[in-house]
């Protein structure tokens, strides 16, 4: 026996059948946070020309802009001449600072020639006042001379993964081969860590070197209870053609993270958005960075 469906109902299944059509293939709504119904990233907008934040343990980018492109990484490079120094050196051998050493523009910890340091005191002037000499004295004292240093420089680069690093000078002084990248430089941070040595003089807020008291260049050292982790340390890093720079490491519910930025236009623009991306971190954020 048929059954007959009026024309008004058959009407309104048609209705129904478009209706549902159009809800699989119509793009998602935006809210006003940026997220849609299916959860896609929010876009934030970031100043400095590249960033990252990566998660050390899992080896996993959370957090990308322009991650690969080579800029210059001014004093986070001392990082890389840290790295170096402490497996070297012991604490107590002997850092030279030679008469090329001493005129290394500012900022210099300003001893004279034929000061010795220890190689102690010289990882202090190097992370905490990012001294300019005390690096060019251990470049000499540890690879022989600048050149001989940076090929030690690149060939631990290597080794750790950075694959586009090309370091010149062990201070990250301006030179226009003198190149790495946001990536590289979050490696060579999470490298850098893993040296309690070098991890202490990071959380160092005043320390005396050759009779001269220096406080740590990195306000990030100063924080308590700050809202995106347990602060491990980093290193900030200026010229006029690198901008304001910092690669910094926390631990966040356990894991290590790290957030380095390159090209920020102001020093307040770096911390706020090194703040911003570790913050997102510790949320577990679902954002796009641009």
């Amino acid at each position: 026996m048929d059954v007959c469906v009026p024309k008004r109902t058959k009407a309104g299944l048609l209705v129904l059948a478009l209706l549902l059509v159009w809800s699989l293939l119509a793009p998602p709504a935006y809210a006003r946070d940026g997220t849609t119904s299916q959860e896609a990233p929010a876009r934030v907008f970031i100043n400095a020309k590249a960033a990252i934040v990566l998660d050390v343990d899992s080896g996993k980018t959370l957090y990308a802009k322009n991650a690969d492109e080579l800029l210059y990484p001014a004093s986070t490079t001392k990082l890389m001449t840290a790295i170096l120094l402490v497996t070297h050196l012991h604490p107590d051998d002997p850092v030279y600072v030679s008469a090329d050493a001493s005129r290394q523009p500012r900022v210099r910890l300003g001893v004279k020639p034929g000061t010795t340091l220890t190689a102690d005191e010289a990882l202090h002037a190097l992370l905490m006042k990012s001294s300019n000499d005390v690096a060019y004295a251990i470049a000499q004292t540890v690879g022989g001379s600048q050149e001989g240093f940076a090929r030690m420089m690149n060939l631990k680069a290597r080794l750790i993964g950075c694959t586009r690093t090309n370091f010149v000078t062990p201070n990250g002084l301006h030179d226009d081969t003198h190149l790495s990248t946001a990536h590289d430089i979050a490696l060579i941070l999470a490298e850098a860590i893993k040296y309690p040595q070098i991890v202490a003089v990071l959380q160092t807020q005043s320390y005396e070197v050759a009779g001269k008291q220096i406080r740590n260049g990195n306000r990030f050292a100063y924080l308590k209870d700050p809202t995106f982790g347990e602060v491990i340390g980093g290193k900030t890093g200026y010229t006029s053609k690198a901008m304001y720079c910092l690669a910094f490491a926390v631990r966040q519910h356990g894991r290590v993270r790290v957030s380095v930025v390159l090209g920020a236009p102001r020093k307040s623009f770096m911390y706020r958005e090194t703040r911003r991306l570790l913050e997102f971190a510790m949320d577990n954020r679902q954002v796009q960075l641009v």
